[in-house]
């Protein structure tokens, strides 16, 4: 093969077989390749808001928008450490959409040419490069985690780390193993996490490789020892990164949790599935394989675990490996296999290798794969494998194809349509298996032949991907909902201290089952405002107690109303384009923009910056108490964690109406008409509901909600309700008996606010990770404020710095006696300088082994 071909035409053959695998995405969705779920709602909104913050300058060590408040690390691989995050910056925010699937794109070509560099440590057969190439580039784990942007990342480092551990065996080269470690590091902690174990056993079994003729125990020692302080000098390097985010996840319950015993295995059903997926490219990104559907074993990670297809050449080749005549690599790999199937066997090491019960950790067979089939392909051109153990192994393949399409049709896993496109797609894949064979029979194997099949496989497994995984509609991305404008005129009006409420948008795709969500849980961050809700799985855990109440799972939802808390938390705001039901109550109209249908409201009980308590309550005798109360008992007693009181007096005149029956048709018919109040419904973990108001039997409105624990609805003084119904399936498996409350109009919170402005903070000024405020007390009080807690935050009082405690389940609060005081909160990054420090001197020890080390080679 020329050197022209290798320069010129290789990077062109993969150009095109990635544009062919997407192409349908150009013309018929105008190039936007958006999942449903984790891609619209984490990946997406992450990159709308970086794009936001770095393009405007507000950047901030203390992120607003993640739920109440919390540390920019926890959003810091998603966009700030990516590189090709920062290719978005030179475009408008409104390209981002299309930019998604290119950015992409180019990873996966990058991807082949890192694997491609790296193989060439390997060996200098073109074809067994070319081989693990495309398993690798063109593999399930890439498609299945193709929705996930910073997996891929990281991922195409992988390879060419691998290829720096090549230079430093060989060469004694540390440079750019250190620096590749790091870069890992900074680009993506998690990866690296997952990396480092695998890397130290590559290094193991290349070093007995190489070292094969003068191989002792003392030289392994030396050199493992060696190697791991070069792999801790790169830790060192992506310390500004690991050491903040570290903090940050120790205390995750990701980290934390862990539900998985110490012998935890995997059933026989979960064993096949796995080796089910090596014959089937992935179809469906909830389901790597399509012989054998994820619900008919446990779970074993999401969407059914990840699949191990590497092209139908792996495992046709793969059981080669017992016909290998380097005994060294043959020993070496057989070992690997089976200490990766011991893992995938034992799940708590699952845990150990990605603080997780998923199997992304499985990339290991595919690089794994890659380096078995460099050499069972090495040998065969040599002739050291007799042809007929190539026939044997593609019989073999044949019939576990077969056999995995034949137990899927006596199981009837998939309606018929469904069962002749997996029978398609399977006699495709014996195809190619024949193809395989005949070629390995040629005398002379021409690496165009080669890379024409490899080629037209990873074609048809990529299409297969985009074929049944359809990506969001583009008119969705056309909806003014998306845009910013709406937000860019409440900052053009108010620059101080607030947050901000939105409606719940949606949009109908034609031909979609149902509504997608446009503001979605990550809303606030992607337009760039303080706000109440978030999508992440790394976020301030020290308001949990707080997020707790009201969350599901990895993300905290904005609350349909529940306004004396939010009111608490400094709401000033409320957007929305269609739903005017929904508007807050006592919300005033503020603004409404015609040309771009939005309008905004504004909270009259604005409490700027938080307010002053006279009275506290101790936090565990506070969360005994239904949420409902908790919300109730919040607005006169500061609830902290070293109060001895456990007595409580309500400031409002909360009637008791009654109780729900525990059915799906919740029917409750009034004595007295209920009006002009606040009508209360306990829900507790009956989170999807409707509820309907009558009078006279007649509809007065009908409200669906998804929110846990209480909903809350304003009665105006117009409407008498005389019945009230509610709907909803009870999966919880705890009897839900809905205890129904009314809060009457009577003017009693407004007494209470007028009381909060008495003492309430003035010349506030909020610039993200600085903010001061002036209040006079005129006696002793405890200080409120809807700062969340978080010990990067230093809080002076008159220029003292002072000590704060955790209040309200999670916001930062003091106690002043009288007097002026004028306070001021900073936020530094904890142990952002720690880690500065750590990869600065990590990069002078990396300088200076560099120096020795060039000046021994110029001695020799």
């Amino acid at each position: 093969m020329s050197k022209k071909f290798k320069k010129i035409g290789l990077p062109m053959i993969v150009i095109i077989i990635v544009f062919l695998i997407f192409l349908n995405c150009f013309f018929y969705n105008q190039g936007i390749y958006i999942f449903p779920g984790d891609s619209v709602e984490q990946m997406y909104q992450f990159y709308l808001g970086g794009w936001e913050r770095i393009r405007s300058g507000s950047l901030s060590q203390f992120e607003w928008s993640l739920g109440v408040g919390g540390n920019v690390m926890s959003y810091v691989y998603y966009f700030l450490t990516s590189p090709f995050f920062y290719i978005t910056l030179l475009f408008p925010r409104e390209f981002i959409k299309y930019l998604f699937l290119d950015l992409n794109m180019l990873k996966i070509i990058l991807l082949f040419f890192t694997t491609y560099y790296w193989t060439g440590k390997l060996t200098k057969n073109i074809r067994s490069r070319l081989i693990a190439s495309f398993i690798i580039t063109f593999s399930g784990w890439v498609f299945f985690y193709f929705a996930y942007n910073m997996f891929l990342d990281a991922f195409l480092l992988y390879p060419l780390i691998l290829g720096f551990t090549e230079v430093y065996l060989k060469e004694n080269k540390i440079l750019p193993l250190v620096l590749g470690i790091g870069a890992l590091g900074i680009v993506n902690y998690y990866f690296l996490y997952m990396f480092v174990p695998f890397l130290c056993l590559y290094a193991l079994i290349r070093y007995i490789e190489i070292s094969r003729n003068n191989l002792s125990w003392i030289n392994l020692v030396k050199a493992a020892v060696k190697f791991i302080g070069n792999v801790l000098l790169g830790i060192g390097i992506s310390a500004i990164v690991l050491i903040p985010c570290a903090y940050l996840i120790m205390n995750s319950s990701r980290f934390t949790e862990n539900t998985v015993k110490l012998f935890d295995t995997i059933g026989l059903n979960e064993l096949i599935y796995f080796v089910s997926t090596i014959f089937s490219p992935v179809f469906d990104r909830f389901n790597a394989s399509y012989y054998i559907p994820e619900y008919t074993h446990d779970f074993i990670g999401w969407g059914g675990g990840c699949s191990l297809f590497a092209l139908i050449i792996t495992p046709l080749l793969l059981p080669l490996l017992l016909c290998l005549k380097d005994k060294v690599k043959r020993n070496s790999y057989l070992s690997c296999y089976l200490l990766l199937s011991a893992i995938l066997i034992f799940q708590y090491l699952w845990y150990l290798l990605q603080r997780s019960i998923d199997t992304r950790w499985t990339y290991m067979f595919l690089i794994l794969n890659a380096m078995t089939l460099i050499e069972i392909n090495d040998e065969l051109e040599q002739d050291l494998i007799k042809k007929r153990c190539l026939w044997f192994s593609g019989g073999l393949t044949i019939i576990c194809i077969l056999g995995f399409l034949l137990n899927m049709y006596l199981n009837h896993y998939w309606p018929r349509k469904q069962l002749i496109e997996v029978g398609i797609v399977s006699l495709l894949e014996i195809v190619f298996v024949i193809i395989y064979v005949i070629y390995y029979q040629l005398k002379k194997r021409h690496s165009w032949i080669l890379i024409f099949v490899l080629a037209l496989e990873a074609i048809a497994s990529g299409r297969i991907f985009v074929a049944y995984n359809y990506g969001i509609n583009y008119k969705y991305f056309e909806q003014p909902e998306h845009s910013t404008e709406a937000i860019d005129y409440i900052k053009s009006m108010d620059d101080g201290y607030y947050r901000i409420l939105y409606a719940s948008e949606s949009y109908q795709i034609p031909g979609a089952p149902g509504a997608f969500v446009i503001t979605t849980p990550n809303e606030p961050f992607a337009k760039n405002y303080p706000g109440f809700s978030f999508y992440n799985t790394v976020y301030n855990v020290e308001t949990d107690e707080f997020y707790d109440r009201s969350r599901s799972n990895w993300f905290v939802s904005e609350a349909m109303g529940r306004n004396k808390v939010y009111n608490l938390m400094s709401a000033k705001y409320w957007v929305t384009y269609d739903f005017e039901t929904q508007i807050p109550e006592h919300y005033e109209f503020y603004y409404r923009d015609k040309q771009s249908g939005y309008t905004v409201y504004r909270n009259p009980y604005f409490i700027e910056l938080g307010k002053t308590y006279k009275e506290t309550i101790n936090k565990d005798y506070f969360k005994t108490l239904p949420v409902f109360l908790q919300d109730q008992v919040m607005q006169d007693y500061l609830v902290t964690e070293f109060s001895e009181n456990n007595v409580y007096e309500l400031n409002s005149n909360l009637e008791y109406v009654g109780q729900l029956a525990d059915e799906k048709h919740r029917e409750f018919k009034l004595d007295v008409p209920l009006s002009n109040g606040t009508l209360y419904i306990i829900n507790y973990g009956v989170s999807e509901i409707t509820l309907s108001l009558y009078s006279d039997n007649n509809l007065i409105c009908s409200q669906p909600y998804s929110q846990y624990n209480y909903v809350d609805i304003n009665l105006s003084n117009n409407m008498e309700i005389d019945k009230i119904v509610v709907e909803g399936e009870n999966n919880s498996g705890v009897a839900a008996f809905m205890d129904v409350y009314f809060e009457p109009n009577d003017g009693s919170y407004d007494q209470w606010y007028q009381q909060t402005q008495q003492e309430k903070f003035e010349n506030v000024l909020f610039d993200r990770d600085y903010i001061s405020a002036d209040i006079n007390l005129t006696d002793e009080r405890y200080i409120f404020t809807s700062i969340p807690y978080d010990k990067g935050w230093k809080v002076y009082v008159n220029g003292e710095k002072v000590p704060y405690e955790k209040v309200n389940l999670g916001f930062i609060g003091l106690r002043l006696g009288s007097g002026n005081y004028h306070l001021e909160f900073r936020y530094e990054i904890p142990y952002l300088k720690v880690g500065a420090i750590i990869s600065l001197g990590s990069l002078i020890i990396l300088i200076l082994l560099s120096l020795r080390n060039s000046k021994k080679f110029r001695k020799s």
